[in-house]
């Protein structure tokens, strides 16, 4: 209703049909508003008195108080409720564009003066009226000038474009970010350590000079710095950081220093002071070769060694034999018969406990020659293939996938949609397997790879949803490096699988496969934590939707709290369709007062009562190591035998 901002219903952009990451067939545009109040894939407009009671609009894009912990956010929803906090408008915000990142600029019979240029931005439709640029850290500083593109819209008639109609001569409010430069002499640039900017709106909002934290991140608009490096016959410029998932930028250096961001020096050092260094799980490296071991292996010999009679594997250099440990490979044979012949650095390493790497000198055999090691980096195996293939996944090969959209299920947990190579492809995972997922760590490059189990149909053609469970820093851990990293993917953007591993596999009624043995069961107990109920959902679902399945299952799920629960809305219609074969149980540690269920940890007392020794039964464990560690003992105790305990 306020004529100054209006809205728009879009269904072309720039003369094209939206395409769907855009909102095809239909979105609203509010100018003046953040985008997330921009809503896509519009099916109806709803008029309330109110504010919507909408997920996302309650709980996300939202700045909550500094002093509100993640526990805090999780367990008090009053918190989002609060109007106060909700965003609508951007706040005042301005980028520095040139010198760009990696910027070389010479001082030795260069230009005279350096134009420094970027942009800024006043939110809500307030107009920026000034940009400053500092080269002392803020002690002073000088005005830009300012190009404001959009009001040169303001200056022509009415006309139709695109489809709509252009009306710009009659609104004040500034909708675009303006362009701001500023000629800046090189002999001052050579005495600078960096550039700053800082942006003011008509409203006198001015953008602060440290960050705000809170629980989200959002709305951060510190100002926003460049530094400057001397080189010998040039200046070197760096931005603090990159997009995407690109390395590089100060920020990134400075934390890999040991250096805290938020210490007020831009986490660099403090009165002459070198800061901080604090290295986090920082841990003896493991030696994983035989010292008497001296035997040269070419690239050829390594390749004879690629089928799982005699599978041989490189890790840093060395090769190793993983004959021996075919049978008792905690991930199953097919684990170490995917890497034969291959260079398995990045999967042992990133999925590896110190335990298992302790063990490598009894498997080692020889180092590889300077040239083979070269030829073997340089040829990672990548599926290069160009005809249509009906499976997507490879058990040699990673294969790249593209998120195609994310769904937030509650404040830490997200379901990842990836469109595979086309409409028709299966991923081709057995029920009961999983998947490696492999990204590149944001600030390190290296990789990152783990272990997920889909929630997607086995059947499913086109498309791979996985659940994920976000584990952020608080301030007693580090977060999760792949969660962190897959929340912080933008869609459109690409990530590798490969697969399947596991050593189980469920081929119905009864009928397992365990490192490739056959045993048939007629009784599952299921025991989960977390977001270990994933690959338990996998086979339980199996057998659900299998009217002739006559499998019992026995489903253990503990978790924290009632929202921490993952799939509960399947499990319950599974239990609810099937009474006969399904026994769902829940515990929560942080139960409520109205909780209804059990309390308490899987431990010993629970599983005395549910998880009773019986023939043909298997027990499927997957969650936390405090969770499987504590459920081990304690049906070992009540009498299980291992070779009837399965952890996934």
């Amino acid at each position: 209703m306020d004529d100054e901002r209006g809205m728009m219903l879009a269904h072309k952009m720039n003369g094209e049909m939206l395409r769907p990451d855009h909102g095809k067939p239909l979105r609203v545009v509010i100018p003046g508003q953040i985008g997330g109040r921009s809503v896509k894939w519009l099916k109806k407009l709803t008029l309330t008195p109110g504010p919507s009671d909408n997920w996302y609009h309650i709980y996300d894009n939202r700045v909550l108080p500094t002093m509100v912990s993640p526990d805090e956010a999780a367990n008090k929803p009053e918190w989002w409720r609060d109007e106060r906090y909700a965003i609508y408008d951007l706040n005042t915000n301005s980028a520095i564009a040139y010198p760009a990142h990696e910027e070389q600029l010479c001082v030795v019979g260069g230009p005279e003066n350096y134009r420094v240029k970027g942009y800024a931005y006043g939110g809500g439709g307030r107009r920026v009226t000034r940009v400053e640029v500092s080269l002392n850290k803020g002690e002073s500083w000088r005005l830009a000038k300012i190009d404001y593109a959009e009001d040169r819209y303001r200056g022509a008639s009415a006309q139709e474009l695109f489809g709509g109609t252009l009306d710009m001569s009659w609104r004040q409010s500034s909708f675009c970010w303006c362009f701001w430069n500023m000629d800046i002499p090189v002999s001052e640039l050579k005495e600078a350590k960096d550039i700053f900017v800082r942006a003011m709106d008509e409203a006198m909002n001015l953008q602060p000079r440290d960050m705000y934290w809170s629980v989200l991140g959002m709305m951060n608009n510190p100002w926003y710095r460049i530094t400057i490096s001397q080189e010998k016959d040039y200046l070197r410029f760096e931005h603090p950081t990159q997009p995407a998932l690109i390395s590089g930028g100060w920020m990134e250096r400075v934390k890999r220093a040991g250096g805290n961001l938020t210490n007020g020096f831009w986490g660099e050092k403090i009165g002459g002071e070198e800061a901080e260094v604090v290295v986090e799980g920082q841990a003896q490296d493991i030696k994983m070769t035989k010292d008497d071991i001296n035997r040269e292996i070419s690239i050829d010999e390594l390749r004879k060694h690629d089928t799982d009679s005699s599978p041989w594997f490189v890790v840093n250099g060395e090769v190793y034999d993983g004959i021996a440990f075919l049978k008792d490979h905690p991930g199953g044979a097919q684990s170490i018969i995917s890497a034969a012949g291959l260079d398995a650095t990045d999967e042992f390493m990133a999925i590896h406990s110190e335990t298992a790497k302790a063990m490598m000198p009894t498997y080692h055999i020889g180092s590889l020659d300077e040239a083979s090691r070269k030829v073997l980096s340089e040829g990672e195996v990548q599926s290069d293939r160009t005809e249509p293939r009906p499976t997507f996944l490879d058990t040699r090969a990673w294969n790249k996938a593209i998120l195609h959209s994310k769904k937030t299920v509650s404040w830490d947990t997200r379901i990842f949609t990836f469109k595979l190579d086309h409409d028709e492809q299966i991923l081709g995972l057995p029920t009961g397997q999983h998947l490696m997922i492999r990204l590149r760590d944001p600030a390190t490059r290296e990789a990152i790879i783990r272990s997920y189990t889909p929630i997607s149909e086995t059947t499913q053609k086109g498309y791979l949803d996985v659940l994920v469970k976000v584990y952020f820093d608080t301030k007693e851990r580090k977060g999760g490096k792949m969660t962190k990293a897959m929340d912080a993917l933008p869609l459109g953007h690409f990530v590798e699988f490969k697969g399947p591993i596991g050593k189980f596999e469920y081929k119905g009624r009864g009928n397992c496969l365990i490192n490739s043995t056959r045993r048939f069961v007629d009784r599952f107990i299921m025991i989960a934590g977390g977001s270990g109920i994933t690959p338990i959902y996998q086979v339980l679902r199996a057998v659900m939707q299998d009217k002739e399945d006559k499998t019992q299952c026995t489903v253990l799920d503990g978790n924290r709290l009632i929202e921490d629960i993952l799939c509960k809305e399947d499990l319950d219609q599974f239990a609810s369709d099937n009474e006969d074969r399904c026994k769902l149980l829940y515990t929560l540690t942080q139960a409520p007062e109205h909780w209804t269920g059990l309390r308490g940890r899987i431990a010993h007392p629970l599983l005395k009562v549910h998880a009773i020794r019986q023939d043909r039964t298997l027990v499927l464990i997957c969650g936390p190591e405090a969770l499987e560690k504590a459920a081990h003992k304690a049906l070992n105790e009540l009498g299980w035998e291992d070779e009837h305990l399965l952890f996934f």
